[in-house]
């Protein structure tokens, strides 16, 4: 087989601060009907090709008590030959990197699926965000959204190396706080002093 899943937990677990995936409650909690994504890991890949192809399965059975997953390939692959559209494939909980969230879900969001702008303050091991704001987007997978820790310099900022594009899922899962400035349009800005502290809508920024 070309292909394997990637154990996101274990992943995740070495990488704490910049990896996110949904709790393991939801991951072992998603039943028939619902939708995750899994890295096929590419065993032989090219030297300009992916690592991996990240792909959304829709499960459609649970067994020995939701230790493992059926699920049907919704995407059809560009780089691994051997799957499908359609294809059957098992899968455990560590092996899921996201839930689709669905829109009756108090935590969907229109950009959910789209990205921002971080500083990598925010995700150092103590870092936090305590500062963003949402400006007109870039472009279509843009959200506009801008966050940082607040404490760095104009020096800091005006290298592009210390800036991370992150999906706007993946920074919930990290702060799910963060479910309440999300919801902003552009213009917003928002803060706080700490991560014990309720976010505070700026108006004058």
């Amino acid at each position: 087989m070309d292909w394997s899943l990637e154990n996101v937990e274990k992943v995740s677990q070495l990488n704490t601060s910049t990896f996110f995936i949904p709790t393991s409650q939801e991951r072992r909690s998603q039943k028939k009907g619902d939708y995750v994504r899994l890295h096929f890991l590419i065993n032989n890949p090219s030297q300009d090709g992916p690592r991996a192809e990240r792909m959304w399965v829709e499960i459609i059975d649970k067994k020995l008590f939701g230790k493992k997953f059926v699920g049907i390939l919704t995407n059809q692959p560009v780089y691994i030959n051997s799957l499908n559209l359609g294809d059957q494939i098992e899968f455990e909980p560590k092996h899921i990197a996201q839930v689709l969230i669905k829109q009756d879900d108090p935590r969907w969001l229109e950009i959910g699926e789209q990205m921002a702008l971080v500083s990598k303050k925010c995700l150092e091991t103590d870092g936090i965000v305590r500062w963003l704001y949402r400006e007109e987007p870039d472009r279509e997978e843009d959200s506009g959204w801008r966050l940082f820790s607040g404490d760095e310099s104009e020096e800091y900022l005006s290298n592009p190396a210390n800036i991370k594009v992150m999906n706007v899922y993946y920074l919930l899962d990290k702060d799910p706080s963060l479910i309440y400035p999300f919801k902003g349009g552009i213009g917003s800005a928002f803060e706080r002093e700490n991560n014990n502290s309720s976010w505070d809508e700026v108006k004058d920024w």
